[in-house]
């Protein structure tokens, strides 16, 4: 027994909310969802202007193959800048093609975004890495774009270059229905040598689900059934 209560009952109660407990939370990760379509995974590609103001484009899927050899891309009129998704690893050029993140090529003046776009409003949680993937790096400058709550709003990520090689970056950010967390890929030395590896997740917790709700009320309830029947067998208090 345990505090007048059965351990069997007990036991019951703790599985039950063990299971509320667990929430079910959505995982959108880049690179495993990229198929070279836009918006796979919830995430958009594009490339930017080289002047704030001036209009950005999605990359697209080339007619032919990717200009870069990879399984997936999406590029900038079949060209460069471009992102692209590799099954192995192997070196092209003066680069390594990774299979385990996105290679993302710049273009000379062209920025690259990567966009999630919220499907629901929540805290999200996000986490970004990049890492140099050319052997003659000259440097790529990163930063983060948002516009949570109605404004656009960045943050430096920082610059990867032949001394600092990789970067992580994480954080919490509340997103509308709708509204967007990015990352860019600015060119910031030469146009041949800033070839970089993103990968980026965004996750949310999740509610417990109808079923698991309800495993929690027959819980409470269960346990003041139990108590109510154990007052009851004492008969009453002097």
């Amino acid at each position: 027994m345990f505090g007048g209560l059965p351990m069997r009952f007990i036991a019951g109660l703790v599985g039950a909310l063990a299971l509320a407990s667990t929430a079910h939370a959505v995982t959108y990760d880049a690179f495993t969802s990229f198929d070279g379509t836009q918006a796979a995974g919830g995430f958009h590609y594009l490339s930017l202007g080289a002047n704030p103001g001036d209009p950005a484009h999605p990359l697209t899927a080339p007619a032919g193959g990717c200009i870069v050899t990879a399984d997936f891309c999406l590029q900038d009129g079949g060209a460069l800048p471009g992102v692209y998704k590799s099954d192995t690893t192997f070196s092209e050029g003066t680069y390594t093609v990774p299979n385990d993140q996105l290679l993302v090529h710049p273009g000379a003046t062209n920025p690259i975004g990567i966009f999630f776009v919220a499907p629901t409003a929540g805290d999200y949680d996000w986490r970004v890495s990049f890492n140099i993937l050319d052997r003659s790096p000259s440097g790529v400058l990163l930063i983060g774009v948002t516009n949570a709550g109605g404004g656009t709003s960045s943050m430096t990520f920082g610059v990867l270059d032949s001394t600092v090689t990789s970067l992580d970056r994480s954080g919490t950010i509340a997103l509308a229905a709708g509204e967007f967390l990015a990352v860019i890929v600015n060119p910031f030395g030469s146009y041949s040598n800033d070839s970089t590896g993103v990968n980026f997740t965004v996750s949310t917790a999740g509610v417990p689900e109808p079923g698991t709700w309800a495993l929690m009320i027959l819980g409470f309830g269960g346990a003041g059934a139990m108590l109510r029947r154990r007052l009851h067998s004492l008969g009453p208090v002097a």
